[in-house]
């Protein structure tokens, strides 16, 4: 699959795609290892904050790793109706010089799937892939899981808004994962509610994250856009 399945409009999901064989990338499982995390985040962050602010800066990382996944997959999948597989040595990465992601590549084709009405079975290779990585960055930064999964709700919910103002009836399908408690199987559906809008004190509309992303923790970056300790600071 290349950047002409993104057609038209589309074309804003697959920003993150790298097309470019010449373009280097690293394998992910050569950048969650504990020794790789701690370069990674020494070159980005510094030595100020790493490892003294680790849970933050972990978080703020897998931020860029649910931004160039995420909405490649999710539009491909509701619109297209077509999937790469996402074990974690079918992927691989770019990487800014600064040394935050900067682009997926997909090292196995992509192939139509079956568009079951439930995105739960749609998208279980995408949220066996985030059970995977946020396990292991949880594991090594002391973040709670839900810190992570809020945030790749996060980029979900945004990539479903984009959408629905191209195709609504795809977008809707994908809002399922946000909305149900649980996974038909029974299992606690991590991104449930991972965004909601409540009504502001001058009565328009507030987007809230479930869970607080810690950058306010860390005076320059600060309180994101959506913290949901904000009317609490």
């Amino acid at each position: 699959m290349n950047s002409e399945a993104f057609d038209g409009p589309l074309a804003v999901f697959a920003g993150t795609l790298v097309l470019d064989d010449a373009r280097p990338v690293i394998a992910l499982p050569e950048l969650l290892p504990d020794e790789a995390l701690d370069r990674l985040l020494l070159q980005i962050y510094g030595p100020e904050l790493m490892p003294a602010k680790l849970a933050v800066l972990v978080s703020q990382w897998f931020k860029f790793y649910a931004m160039q996944l995420i909405p490649p997959v999710i539009v491909a999948g509701l619109v297209k109706g077509l999937s790469w597989p996402l074990q974690l040595d079918r992927l691989a990465f770019a990487l800014h010089e600064r040394g935050f992601l900067d682009g997926v590549r997909f090292e196995a084709a992509v192939s139509e799937v079956s568009a079951p009405d439930d995105p739960f079975e749609r998208f279980a290779p995408l949220l066996d892939n985030l059970q995977q990585v946020i396990a292991r960055l949880s594991a090594y930064g002391g973040v709670a899981p839900g810190v992570l999964w809020s945030s790749a709700g996060d980029y979900l919910e945004t990539c479903l808004r984009q959408l629905a103002e191209i195709d609504d009836v795809s977008a809707e399908t994908g809002h399922r994962l946000l909305r149900q408690p649980l996974r038909p199987d029974g299992r606690r559906n991590p991104l449930f509610n991972a965004i909601t809008y409540l009504e502001g004190a001058d009565g328009q509309s507030v987007r809230q994250r479930r869970s607080c992303c810690l950058s306010h923790q860390v005076e320059w970056v600060g309180r994101c856009e959506h913290c949901p300790l904000t009317d609490r600071a």
